[in-house]
């Protein structure tokens, strides 16, 4: 295999199964009389795992230019998860397995990022591609998932992640020595405080956990809303998981570029808007088409890759691991707290309650990104990009 396929094949597998704990293990939990908070903890405790670990994976990253040692491992962790599932009959285990697979799996998207912003100066063409490897992953195993959740037992669905995780581990093991790996920069890393302290840097992670919170608050109930309370089935829930992350792949191919050609601030902006525009119109609408027609619209991939993209642009090569370990802490705390909210006021009123708070939180980030985000000048980039090419094995 040729480095870039090894680079795309394993992202759609390291992201794969993640498609299985976002969109069928609360519809499960849910079934094994779990309560909206503890369904909200799939989601948390991982995130809080990312907040911890996600720089901390970029800085080895940084520091040592090992991605396939670091990549091996995690995946490693995601296939032995899988393989202990279909050994689990309470919620509160399946929560234990998932936040465990988490430490690890926090580190596929600052790897894997970086690896595609230092490989290319288009930064955003190269998340976009990026992210187009880890949506088609998600969306295959949401596609084959659906089908078996609807007509086989669970355990199918286990077996399935599993399969994708050792199919992982056995692409990186096998793959080109130079694939998976980063020369290390000559330049003089600034550390993770030196990051924070530079105001656009701060100023951009509290943006994205803004936008987190907003999506993932009531998104992270969609499938429960939509087979629960608006009566429609486990496969519609597991086609739309499927479709939304399809139309993300396509999105992420013009939204990337899109990023180096207009700017990332309004990339980012149409990306805040739109969700508010989403939860607007969902509040009104209950008929099961149309929801779930508003559920697979690629909003996500605008505020992500605009993110990625400034993140890419306020640091040196030197800490880009670092940097994109920051940025997805910082959306991981909002893809956290959006659920724990979520669930919260779920239990208290009803799942349509989720839709005001999201919708509140998406029109304030609008708001406060076009009064705060700044860009940097893409000469200046382009020529840190230029001066920093030197590097040593």
């Amino acid at each position: 295999m040729n480095e870039r396929f090894t680079v795309q094949l394993s992202t759609a597998l390291a992201f794969g199964p993640t498609g299985i704990i976002w969109a069928f293990l609360p519809i499960h939990l849910r079934s094994l009389h779990a309560s909206y908070f503890l369904i909200s903890l799939v989601s948390l405790i991982p995130a809080i795992e990312t907040i911890a670990f996600s720089p901390f994976w970029g800085g080895i990253l940084d520091k040592t230019g090992k991605g396939h040692n670091i990549l091996l491992f995690s995946f490693l962790a995601q296939a032995v998860g899988f393989s202990i599932f279909p050994l689990l009959n309470s919620p509160e285990g399946f929560v234990i397995v998932v936040s465990l697979i988490g430490l690890f799996s926090s580190s596929f998207i600052p790897v894997y990022a970086a690896m595609a912003t230092v490989a290319s100066p288009q930064y955003g063409r190269a998340i976009g591609r990026f992210w187009v490897s880890a949506s088609l992953g998600y969306a295959s195993v949401t596609l084959l998932g659906g089908f078996l959740y609807q007509y086989f037992q669970v355990d199918y669905l286990f077996v399935l992640g599993a399969l994708y995780a050792f199919s992982g581990c056995l692409v990186v093991f096998f793959a080109p020595s130079n694939a998976l790996t980063l020369t290390r920069s000559l330049e003089r890393p600034r550390g993770y405080w030196g990051l924070l302290r530079q105001r656009n840097i701060a100023l951009l992670c509290v943006l994205s956990v803004a936008v987190l919170v907003s999506a993932s608050a009531f998104n992270s109930f969609f499938t429960v809303y939509l087979v629960d309370i608006l009566n429609g089935s486990r496969l519609v829930a597991g086609l739309a998981a499927t479709a939304t992350t399809v139309l993300g792949a396509l999105a992420y191919r013009y939204v990337g570029p899109l990023n180096d050609k207009i700017g990332r601030k309004p990339v980012f902006l149409l990306g805040a808007a739109g969700y508010a525009a989403y939860y607007t119109i969902l509040y009104f609408v209950t008929n099961v088409a149309v929801v779930t027609v508003l559920w697979v619209l690629p909003i996500y991939p605008l505020a992500q890759s605009a993110s990625a993209a400034l993140m890419s642009d306020y640091t040196s090569r030197a800490d880009r691991g670092k940097g994109l370990g920051l940025l997805e802490s910082a959306l991981s705390l909002g893809g956290g707290l959006g659920p724990l909210a979520g669930g919260l006021i779920a239990d208290a009123a009803q799942l349509q309650a989720v839709i005001i708070f999201s919708l509140a939180i998406a029109l304030s980030t609008v708001a406060c990104s076009q009064l705060l985000l700044r860009e940097s000048p893409r000469t200046t980039v382009a020529t840190s990009i230029q001066t920093s090419t030197q590097s040593i094995p």
